[in-house]
């Protein structure tokens, strides 16, 4: 590809020895100066080709009609750069617009994306503004923020039905209500969230899709669709769910492989509701002697020995537990290291809570308003579990950050 070169930098002997003089005397004043050196120098250049630009549009066959009209001031942010004062060129029939600086553009795209990803990683707005003029030359309000997000939505919307190339041996399977406006009416909908573990230990969104209801035979279509986009059903191992009827039975059809497990964290709180306020402390107890125990066997006995003390006087609560004991404890048959995270569907309530906490200032939410900010907050989990795997601990995490270059790699699978 042939280079562009048109800023040519040519300084003096005298000018070089003054220049390094400045630096020995105070350096950080001097890169200062040289920024703003620079930042001059590439604005002239602009505003250079900017006036050719022009010269040749009204140079063409059909502006023999046409002229030069003045200028208008626009100040403009450069990725690198920082903001340049530019003179865009007008003409008399306003039919000139520029290749170089787009109609009304303030910002370099460049800028916009990068205000998006570190959005993304977890920046909030008000933090964005604080920093921004000093790291990025450009100080930005939340609705430059929000802008920003629009440079990436396509990609973000294109990534939650993006091919499955990776192999996920463990999914979690939940679903949320949103209300969406169509034609005038408001109406509560579920979308059906999927969370999977790839090989990699790492988790990742895989889908995020509506449903006509929080169905088991919508949840199947869920799933022949995950297929469809390349999900290898054989590999998965895994299904962590809610009791919803008939959810286990349309996973297994699909995942023949694959156990499934309940959540132990919704079993509890059921099992709690049906359980006597005077026995209630005592209950839970004993169950959690069950949740934590240090193997299947442990986890059985203590489970008989809550049986045989509370069986009588708490039997529908006991019930509710026995009923889905096997599933609570399927964890027991892979690596104790992932214990703790097939026990509940913690992982994906957290999905559901964020987008909760992103639409919770919007009363209502149009179709493809909703589907833009189910994309955004994926995306942001997403970029947060790329860094670390389910099983890390906490210097794990922070060593795998340092020692790779996971951020940027994240950002350009992602959104570019």
């Amino acid at each position: 590809m042939e280079t562009m070169s048109i800023i040519k930098f040519q300084v003096s002997i005298p000018e070089a020895v003054k220049a390094i003089a400045k630096f020995k005397e105070d350096r950080l004043r001097a890169l200062d100066q040289l920024s703003d050196d620079v930042r001059l120098t590439v604005g002239d250049t602009l505003n250079h080709l900017l006036n050719i630009e022009m010269c040749l549009f009204l140079g063409e066959a059909d502006q023999a009609d046409n002229k030069r009209n003045g200028s208008r001031d626009r100040d403009y942010t450069i990725k690198g750069i920082g903001t340049v004062r530019l003179n865009v060129p007008k003409d008399r029939k306003s039919r000139f617009e520029s290749a170089i600086v787009k109609k009304s553009e303030r910002i370099d795209p460049r800028v916009k994306e990068d205000l998006a990803v570190l959005h993304l990683a977890g920046i909030s707005n008000r933090t964005l503004g604080m920093i921004s003029k000093r790291i990025l030359g450009l100080e930005v309000s939340k609705d430059t923020v929000n802008q920003s997000l629009a440079v990436i939505q396509d990609s973000a919307v294109k990534w939650l039905e993006r091919p499955l190339e990776k192999e996920y041996w463990a999914l979690y399977i939940d679903g949320t209500n949103f209300k969406v406006q169509r034609r005038g009416s408001t109406e509560r909908e579920p979308s059906l969230v999927v969370l999977g573990i790839d090989q990699n230990d790492h988790r990742s969104v895989l889908a995020v899709e509506a449903g006509y209801k929080d169905s088991a035979e919508c949840w199947k279509s869920v799933f022949d669709s995950l297929i469809k986009r390349g999900l290898d059903p054989r590999k998965v191992r895994i299904g962590i769910m809610d009791g919803l009827p008939g959810l286990e039975k349309a996973f297994r059809e699909t995942f023949t492989e694959a156990v499934t497990a309940r959540c132990w964290v919704h079993s509890m709180r059921n099992a709690m509701n049906k359980c006597p306020a005077r026995l209630r402390d005592a209950f839970k107890a004993m169950l959690d002697t069950v949740m934590y125990a240090d193997s299947l066997q442990e986890a059985t006995a203590q489970f008989k020995a809550l049986k045989s003390d509370m069986g009588r006087d708490a039997q529908k609560a006991v019930s509710c537990i026995e009923k889905d004991l096997e599933a609570l404890l399927v964890h027991y048959s892979f690596e104790k290291s992932y214990w703790r995270t097939l026990k509940t569907t913690n992982p994906i309530e957290r999905i559901n809570k964020e987008l909760k906490r992103r639409t919770k200032s919007m009363e209502t939410l149009g179709e493809s308003t909703l589907t833009a900010v189910v994309a955004f907050t994926a995306l942001r989990l997403e970029m947060g579990w790329r860094m670390y795997k389910v099983n890390d601990q906490r210097h794990e995490k922070l060593d795998r950050l340092w020692k790779t270059n996971v951020i940027e790699e994240t950002v350009k699978e992602l959104i570019q």
